[in-house]
């Protein structure tokens, strides 16, 4: 069982190689599509650390995206260092979503992306999500909430956090304050650690509510708390006389005087101090920390139950505040859109108007012009093809010429050689001839001799 499960994973895992190393291509031509594009998902595309290179040299590079999907895409070590880099010298994003991978099965990943994200400046949301992260990768998370100031959602569900990386975590967190929103689910750190982590997480939410609009009514009777001030950078004012003078010197849970609906023992509201009248759901927000303080004060579990479950409605209902707001705004700016800018329009269409119709007279010019160069090219090269033509036909009356010459040669060649046959065959006979005179002279010469000699005995 045990080896076919080790072969199963193998084959799986040359599977895997395989269809990573079939996507590359794919993955450029899906990069380069979407190079100047906001949004870059490649979500559940099993690129591996060999894709996620390349991704992160997209990213580097790129001044556009701004939000980068990466979940489910079997990222680990060397793809996160590698997308580590890439966004120390990107300035664009704004989101990073690594779930479902595997960047904490090597600390080096996660600490390579914690230390970037230290000095980043732009990112505000990261999800990891199902990371394998351990304890050494929430130590280094804590150590980069404690210096960045960007992050405002984190999500590190489903991670062997443990309770020792729950604590390091909140060690973190207790230095950052622009968290508002850390997902620690399925993480094992402990419910100690979760309503720390809740604490303080509300103490940041309150704590930018209060940035956001620091003159506000609820503002100002959160920031006149010495207890609470100090959450709110000193308050509207930095000057604690002044506030001293403005609000009442102990006032209530809920921001109204001992004397009740916000007025003093004798019945006058003293100067400063906001009636019930004023009162809206967003000076509710600056009162989350003075209810987080009177939270910390309470010694009864129900007592500590009551002021969370206080501050847990006030986020509710600053959250349902802030859709509606959005929707308002979303509603005006549609109706404004729909309404006005008629004239505008109709002055920016007949401008486009106008320049098409000049680039399009500038085409119709550059059109003529060339047609007028493709004649003057047609006519030279008409010229051109008839001398070629001539050309060609003189070469052919010279080959011909050669070739009639060249078989008059050939022809004279052959008759020479003919006739140096037919001489050297007679000067062969003229040989043999003479070779038979001289034999017939000699037979000549001995029969002389023999007959003188016969002469010259019959004389004596």
């Amino acid at each position: 069982v045990v080896l076919a499960r080790s072969c199963a994973a193998a084959h799986l895992g040359s599977l895997l190689l395989w269809a990573m190393a079939q996507n590359i291509p794919a993955l450029l031509n899906h990069l380069d599509a979407h190079r100047e594009a906001s949004t870059l998902s490649l979500a559940y595309a099993s690129i591996g650390d060999e894709g996620t290179t390349e991704v992160a040299k997209f990213v580097r590079d790129n001044p556009f995206v701004k939000y980068l999907d990466m979940r489910g895409n079997n990222i680990q070590s060397k793809g996160a260092t590698a997308l580590a880099n890439a966004i120390k010298l990107n300035r664009s994003l704004r989101s990073l979503n690594l779930k479902w991978n595997a960047v904490g099965r090597d600390p080096a990943g996660i600490t390579a992306l914690s230390d970037v994200l230290k000095s980043n400046l732009t990112i505000g949301h990261v999800d990891l999500r199902n990371n394998r992260i351990n304890n050494v990768g929430a130590r280094a998370i804590g150590e980069m909430l404690k210096v960045n100031t960007t992050i405002s959602h984190l999500d590190v569900s489903w991670n062997d956090l443990g309770v020792d990386g729950g604590l390091a975590l909140l060690d973190g967190l207790k230095h950052n304050s622009t968290l508002i929103d850390c997902q620690l689910s399925g993480s094992k750190v402990g419910e100690e650690t979760l309503h720390e982590v809740a604490f303080l997480l509300r103490r940041n939410r309150a704590a930018a509510a209060y940035k956001s609009s620091p003159d506000d009514t609820g503002a100002r009777v959160a920031a006149a708390d010495p207890q609470t001030s100090h959450l709110a950078g000193g308050g509207p004012t930095a000057n604690a006389a002044a506030r001293s003078r403005e609000l009442p010197t102990q006032p209530g849970p809920l921001g109204a005087a001992p004397g009740g609906d916000g007025q003093t023992p004798g019945g006058k509201a003293p100067q400063g101090a906001v009636s019930r009248a004023q009162w809206t759901a967003k000076d509710s927000s600056s009162l989350m920390l003075r209810l987080m303080m009177k939270e910390r004060e309470q010694v009864l579990p129900e007592d500590k139950l009551f002021y969370q479950q206080i501050a847990e409605h006030i986020d509710k209902l600053l959250l349902e505040s802030n859709k509606h707001k959005t929707g308002r705004v979303d509603g005006e700016e549609r109706e404004k859109l729909s309404t006005t800018g008629f004239v505008e329009r109709e002055q920016r269409y007949t401008k486009e108007i106008r320049q098409t119709e000049d680039a399009l007279q500038k085409a119709i010019a550059d059109k003529e012009n060339l047609q007028k160069d493709m004649a003057n090219k047609t006519a030279e090269l008409k010229k051109l093809n008839e001398s070629n033509a001539e050309c060609i036909r003189e070469s052919v009356a010279l080959q011909e010429q050669a070739t009639a010459e060249e078989q008059q040669l050939r022809k004279e060649l052959r008759d020479i050689v003919q006739q140096k046959r037919d001489l050297q065959d007679k000067l062969a006979l003229s040989n043999k001839d003479l070779e038979l005179l001289q034999q017939e002279n000699e037979r000549l010469r001995q029969h002389v001799k023999a007959f003188q000699r016969d002469v010259n005995e019959i004389l004596t």
